[in-house]
């Protein structure tokens, strides 16, 4: 399997950044300056998950206005997630108070393939972790980035390295 694109921000910030293997006329979107509010159609969990990773991503300078559908459906992901999640592990005991439960008690004897909240879970959480690899925030994603300081000055030879 051919390893993914990685977009030409976070190789320049990983310090793998070749311009002679970068595309001609690869498209260099604007990064967005005011932090944007989220979609009004997510849950609380989406929009908590919406404001903390666009202040995240605004803060490294890898949110623009082209990852803001990615991170749109990130986040309408993450809150699926955890509203299934709750509906798996989270029950109402005989008083009507919300008390957790294991996975065995949600399963007792049931095929897992024809639970919904269990697949819907399952699913969302697959779709997570790609668009989470894709804004390079998984653990391996992040371990090959290298926020330089931005005080640093730039070794005038590696200047003209990256320039041929």
């Amino acid at each position: 399997m051919a390893n993914p694109r990685v977009p030409k921000n976070l190789k320049i910030i990983r310090g793998t950044f070749r311009k002679d293997r970068n595309p001609t006329a690869e498209p260099d979107p604007e990064r967005i300056v005011e932090l944007p509010r989220p979609p009004s159609h997510l849950g609380k969990y989406g929009k908590k998950a919406w404001k903390n990773l666009c202040l995240k991503l605004h803060s490294v300078g890898l949110l623009t206005e082209l990852d803001l559908m990615a991170l749109e459906i990130l986040c309408e992901a993450y809150d699926q997630y955890r509203e299934a999640r709750d509906a798996v592990f989270v029950t109402l005991d005989s008083n009507g108070r919300k008390r957790r439960r294991l996975l065995g008690e949600y399963l007792a004897g049931r095929n897992s393939q024809t639970m919904p909240e269990y697949n819907v879970m399952r699913a969302q959480y697959t779709t997570i972790v790609k668009l989470l690899t894709e804004f390079g925030m998984t653990p391996a994603a992040r371990n090959r980035i290298d926020l330089a300081n931005g005080d640093e000055s730039v070794d005038p030879m590696e200047k003209l390295i990256d320039e041929a």
